[in-house]
């Protein structure tokens, strides 16, 4: 996090004694008040204390805890005291350690009755064609974004070893083939849920993971086996099923694993240096190290840990950039199935360069402006490739993406806007860097909230495949919702923003969520209830009425007085999306009204009593609002809420 002192330009390579001698002719008090401050200038984790429950866990700044804080800070010290309606400020979507200590790997089913059967109903039939069904998902969305395994032999393996009487020997085996094929198929599964997909018969037990205890089991046996590529890509299986459901804490302890593995049999070697790999394993060994690459940095970033793969410890070349062409061969031709991958690769990298700039040890970071710019132009040049991707797809040129890997990619190129520039809203307000820095954040919080709400309710067209069920698959696009829903807070709690734009964002931010939350994790759902508290907390406070935010009289809306109303809600405009034009031509824009449940925009239309303030969640019915409402909506929260036996199972039960 660079600090606003002169040397703050000099770059890590200034010494302390350097540093000690530009301060010598200051005082010393003065010295140890301008240290001070700049310790208070700059993002910082969070270590927790253990409360008899859990025990102390750190989580970093790169998470957007520090931020996070603030905002609920700024809140807190103004003039409207009501009690917490969110769950713990302190916690980050994805961490799953927090929740209760019975939940997070219990044994309780994942899967309903209708998606999977239970354990003891025996093995129903099936054939090729059910596998391919059941596993289409993935190799739709997932395999050309992290193609860490061999397709045609995947599907090779499901027609000549999976059965109805080959299984019970499968599942005694514990191969990690198998593995793979039960981290697809559960991968698959929880796809559908936002798809729309059903199935004529749902799948076999065995065929799943009941548990993410049972996901985490699967893999013990790796432990005890020399490294070998078909047992990473089982715990890379695993692993990316874990990340699918937001449960992070456990798919950055197999992080740990999969990294020594892959440290282990030299994947982070380019191999095109070595002549005992031919081209297929060199391929291969390269798509596994980038997906597992991407991944880390996703779970650094998520959770705010300190990088495990350095870059100056990696010579793999990028598919697009061979520096080691065997036998003076020239580079060939990148395929176009690799070009998602090859862009997520490069996402990755300049994560990892802005996670050592500006989230590294607080004795560590440096203030070179310059290394920002830097990062900065590299974020430039991605959005610009991708754009030049995009155009030619446009004239029937090769190297088109999906639509869902469209919008996703169009986000990535913001979220990293936003990482490199929220850290510098701890700074001092009104500096030039702070001002800069909001205003940056605002205009990406916003192209994020309005590029996915648009996706989801404007039911892209598929190129040739008819209307789209707009999956929202991706785990990163929880974080950057819930992200930009606070950066645009925040920005109307300054000023910097119309409280009816916030108030219109907030409003989007939620319904995505509400929609990523099909998936059947508890962490979009828990972001809407925080992002619902705080615009509510931000409209009771009389000091939000700022010269750019008109009074709260004059945005306001009339109560709704019956529960159809509460349910429907009524049209609200949505903002164009300016800053991808041709995406939004792809948008079906017949109308700019939609009747959608307008959320957080029906906040400003109750009535509330100073002496009783209470929260309303306008897609809730009216008991389960009451519930959720306590001071820990965590509490014995697990998936899935569509079983019934769950306190909290119609929580998530959305009219979408």
């Amino acid at each position: 996090m660079p600090d606003l002192t002169d040397d703050a330009d000099k770059g890590p390579g200034i010494s302390q004694a350097e540093r000690a001698g530009e301060n010598a002719g200051e005082p010393p008090s003065k010295r140890r008040r301008r240290e001070s401050g700049e310790r208070q200038q700059r993002e910082i984790g969070l270590m927790r204390q253990s409360d008899g429950a859990n025990v102390p866990s750190f989580v970093g700044s790169s998470s957007g805890i520090h931020f996070v804080r603030s905002v609920y800070n700024a809140l807190e010290k103004s003039r409207v005291h009501i009690p917490p309606q969110t769950p713990d400020q302190n916690i980050v979507p994805g961490e799953e350690d927090q929740l209760d200590e019975a939940v997070p790997y219990s044994s309780k089913n994942l899967w309903a009755l209708d998606e999977s059967e239970t354990a003891n109903s025996g093995f129903s039939a099936f054939d090729f064609d059910d596998l391919q069904m059941w596993s289409e998902s993935y190799f739709e969305n997932w395999h050309t974004a992290y193609p860490f395994v061999h397709a045609p032999t995947i599907l090779e393996y499901l027609e000549q070893h999976v059965g109805p009487a080959t299984l019970p020997e499968l599942c005694k085996q514990r191969s990690p083939s198998f593995t793979i094929i039960r981290s697809i198929m559960s991968i698959s599964l929880a796809d559908r849920r936002q798809s729309g997909r059903t199935f004529e018969k749902p799948l076999p037990a065995s065929l799943v993971f009941l548990s993410f205890r049972e996901a985490m089991d699967s893999v013990q046996d790796m432990l005890f086996k020399p490294s070998s590529i078909d047992a990473l890509q089982a715990v890379v299986s695993v692993q990316l099923f874990l990340v699918s459901m937001l449960r992070l804490n456990g798919a950055s302890r197999l992080g740990g694993m999969i990294v020594r593995m892959a440290f282990q049999l030299g994947l982070h070697r380019c191999p095109a240096r070595y002549a005992g790999f031919d081209r297929e394993q060199a391929e291969l060994r390269r798509r596994l190290f980038w997906t597992i690459y991407c991944i880390d940095r996703y779970l650094s970033q998520s959770l705010g840990l300190p990088l495990t793969i350095r870059d100056d410890d990696v010579d793999v070349c990028h598919f697009d950039d061979e520096r080691h062409p065997s036998d003076g061969r020239r580079q060939a031709a990148m395929d176009d199935r690799l070009r998602t991958l090859s862009f997520l690769t490069k996402h990755a990298s300049i994560k990892g360069q802005i996670v050592e700039l500006r989230n590294k040890s607080i004795h560590q970071r440096t203030g070179n402006r310059d290394l920002a710019t830097l990062i900065g132009s590299r974020i430039g040049k991605w959005a610009n490739d991708l754009q030049y991707i995009l155009d030619a797809a446009d004239h029937d040129e090769p190297g088109r993406f999906s639509t869902l890997q469209e919008v996703v990619l169009l986000v990535s190129q913001h979220e990293l806007v936003i990482s490199l520039n929220r850290p510098l809203l701890a700074l001092e307000k009104h500096t030039p860097e702070y001002m800069a820095a909001l205003q940056t954040c605002i205009r990406a919080s916003d192209t994020i909230i309005t590029t996915l709400h648009k996706y989801v309710f404007f039911r892209l067209v598929q190129r040739g495949e008819g209307p789209s069920t707009a999956p929202l698959l991706w785990p990163s696009l929880t974080w950057c919702v819930w992200m930009s829903a606070f950066i645009v807070l925040h920005a109307a709690i300054e000023g910097e923003m119309p409280r009816h734009i916030a108030r219109n964002l907030a409003d989007n931010s939620v319904e995505i969520l509400r929609h990523l939350a099909l998936r059947g994790s508890v962490w979009p759902n828990v972001s809407a209830f925080a992002i619902d508290d705080l615009f509510l907390r931000l409209l009771l406070d009389s000091t939000a009425t700022t010269p750019q935010s008109p009074p709260l009289e004059a945005n306001h809306v009339e109560p709704r007085n019956d529960t159809s109303s509460q349910k429907t809600g009524g049209p609200s405009t949505r903002r164009p999306l300016r800053d991808n034009p041709r995406l939004f031509n792809r948008f079906n824009t017949a109308s700019q009204q939609n009747n959608h449940p307008n959320n957080a925009a029906d906040l400003e239309g109750q009535s509330f009593s100073s002496s009783e303030p209470q929260l309303y969640i306008p897609w809730l019915p009216e008991a389960d609002a009451a519930a959720a409402t306590s001071d820990n909506i965590f509490e014995q929260f697990d998936i899935p809420f569509w079983i019934g036996d769950d306190q909290y199972s119609s929580v998530l039960n959305f009219d979408l």
